[in-house]
């Protein structure tokens, strides 16, 4: 795993998991995935363990053969929950408690939130006008697949979410791909 440029926490595999199978598709998922991953399916990870990225990415493209962008963007915001109200509950309370329910601090800190759950993605905020501004993940190593982006899209619905206001996340705009790291924006606004 040392040498995987991105890893996730166990919590965020298990979420994947349990989304898959609310939509029936674990046996379908397990076919499309390499052996590896179907022992990871079978024996998920422990839930604060992280593991290499590889099986989520997997398992995500997998999910994304079955079904389309949207059903992915669901699934970003279904594995989100778990990890944002438990895990990451309490630095946001922290950050509610400073600024407010305003979603503008929250996507200015994103780099702290995931480097909770996540190793290898990092963030940049870059506030527009007011209630809109676009968020700049770089995602380090290469094949990242393009599910990873759109999963990571309803991730990000999650901050509103949070917040109790309604908001929007533009499609993942791929601004440089490497072999080094991928370079994705998307564009947020709200209420």
């Amino acid at each position: 795993m040392s040498d995987a440029p991105r890893q996730g926490v166990g919590t965020f595999f298990r979420a994947l998991l349990a989304f898959i199978d609310a939509k029936g598709l674990r046996d379908k998922v397990r076919e499309a995935v390499s052996p590896e991953t179907q022992k990871q399916i079978d024996d998920p990870p422990r839930p604060l363990a992280f593991i290499a990225s590889t099986p989520i990415d997997e398992m995500e493209t997998a999910l994304h053969g079955l079904t389309d962008d949207a059903t992915l963007v669901e699934c970003g915001l279904a594995c989100a929950r778990p990890l944002g109200w438990s895990l990451l509950a309490p630095v946001l309370r922290v950050a509610f408690t400073l600024f407010g329910h305003s979603p503008s601090p929250v996507l200015a800190n994103l780099n702290r939130f995931f480097s909770l759950v996540t190793r290898g993605i990092s963030f940049e905020w870059t506030e527009t006008e007011g209630k809109s501004g676009i968020v700049t993940a770089t995602f380090q190593g290469s094949g990242t697949p393009d599910a990873a982006y759109h999963v990571l899209r309803g991730s990000l619905l999650f901050t509103f979410e949070a917040c109790g206001i309604v908001g929007q996340v533009g499609v993942p705009q791929v601004q440089e791909s490497t072999p080094s790291a991928a370079i994705v924006r998307y564009e947020v606004k709200w209420g």
